[in-house]
């Protein structure tokens, strides 16, 4: 059943909208502060109403309940080469339905950026930078994942540079992160010992990433993280233009453990085919892993795949020996913005197969003011010893940014 709809909607239903980008609006309500040269403040004032129903679970996984949360953001001017920025997140319980635990976004208040840049111009680099602090980083090991309140964010000393003709590189040391995620501690800067749940401290992450586009048609992405005491991850991701309108992008991750770390090998590899129809942009893929559970995914550093948007997972996409199909589709009507995310998994090492369709409506209201609407619904068929079942989910944001 849940298949057909799938096949429907996502014809006409397309792209997920936490990370949708327009125009930058005019007539923020801090353009007078903004304009006295001190440095550029922005932000955001966020409403979320979350319900969520999943069968035969304990009761903690289901209920309703909605918060409010605000961003303050501020970017120094630079003087001579050095520039500062921070950004304060807060959220808290608006209206506590009996389980704010499912919002994962009802207790937060934390410095999640707090840093120093360095331009390294005056070494003939314009584009090259030193950074060290707190700071939001979106790339192929660290993600930003924006999916709530709050954008995981890592302390960290870290080079990155577009000096090089066609590449784009960073180089970095990660002590702590703060994931998005409001359960337990784990919004606040942890050791990556926890981050993975390792149950010891560790040295953090030394990672490595470049992207390739010196050839015409091809964007080759190469990255390699050591988590110390935990794991390595080495990973690249190739995409191949047929045309505008047309792109096959290819993935492959490997983690192997190290140091302390018990023993356990994945190796996870995808497919998928991009593809423009009219105004609507569909991509079918495939995606799977080998060996064990993938360490670096959406509940730890997040992962640069269609899949890692997922809502609630229920497919169980990146445990050992999972199969992923998956098909998405976004489009844009005037200014609102449609998406649509099927995925069916099978599983090799757990008692069921599952699947999962996401649906998400964004609509500006005004040029700062948006609407969003986030729906999935998911079901997992048991092979034995319990009865399928079913989860819904659904979420309301309502967004005024300055």
């Amino acid at each position: 059943m849940i298949l057909a709809a799938a096949a429907a909607l996502t014809t006409s239903l397309p792209s997920w909208a936490d990370n949708v980008t327009t125009e930058k609006p005019s007539g923020s309500i801090v353009k007078p502060l903004n304009d006295k040269g001190f440095g550029t403040f922005s932000g955001r004032i966020q409403f979320l109403g979350m319900y969520r129903d999943f069968e035969n679970v304990p009761t903690g996984q289901y209920g309703h309940s909605s918060t409010l949360g605000a961003l303050l953001n501020y970017v120094s001017p630079t003087f001579a080469g050095f520039d500062v920025g921070a950004a304060y997140n807060y959220a808290g319980t608006l209206y506590d339905g009996g389980n704010t635990d499912l919002l994962c976004n009802d207790d937060i208040y934390i410095l999640n950026e707090v840093w120093l840049r360095y331009n390294l111009e005056a070494m003939n680099l314009k584009e090259s930078q030193i950074l060290v602090g707190r700071k939001i980083t979106n790339g192929e090991v660290f993600r930003t994942d924006d999916f709530r309140h709050k954008a995981r964010s890592i302390e960290t000393l870290q080079f990155t540079s577009k000096d090089i003709s066609n590449t784009e590189l960073t180089v970095g040391h990660a002590t702590a992160l703060s994931n998005w995620i409001d359960a337990g501690e784990h919004w606040k800067f942890n050791d990556f010992g926890d981050v993975f749940c390792a149950e010891y401290d560790t040295d953090g992450v030394t990672w490595a990433e470049g992207v390739y586009t010196g050839v015409d048609n091809w964007k080759i992405s190469l990255f390699d993280a050591y988590a110390w005491d935990v794991a390595n991850l080495f990973g690249t991701r190739i995409q191949f233009d047929l045309c505008d309108e047309a792109s096959w992008v290819g993935y492959y991750r490997h983690e192997g453990n190290v140091g302390l770390a018990e023993t356990r090998n994945s190796d996870a590899w995808g497919l998928s085919y991009q593809q423009k129809v009219g105004g609507f942009t569909l991509e079918p893929g495939y995606f799977a892993v080998h060996g064990s559970g993938l360490r670096f995914q959406e509940a730890t550093t997040g992962i640069n795949h269609p899949l890692g948007c997922s809502m609630i997972i229920y497919g169980g996409q990146f445990n050992g020996g999972a199969k992923t199909a998956y098909l998405k589709a976004t489009t844009k009507v005037s200014k609102t913005v449609f998406y649509a995310l099927y995925n069916y998994t099978w599983q090799d090492q757990v008692n069921f197969d599952g699947q999962e369709l996401n649906l998400v409506v964004k609509h500006p209201i005004t040029d700062r003011l948006t609407a969003c609407f986030k729906g999935a619904v998911g079901y997992r068929d048991w092979k034995a010893g319990a009865e399928n079942t079913t989860a819904t989910d659904g979420r309301l944001f309502v967004t005024y940014t300055f």
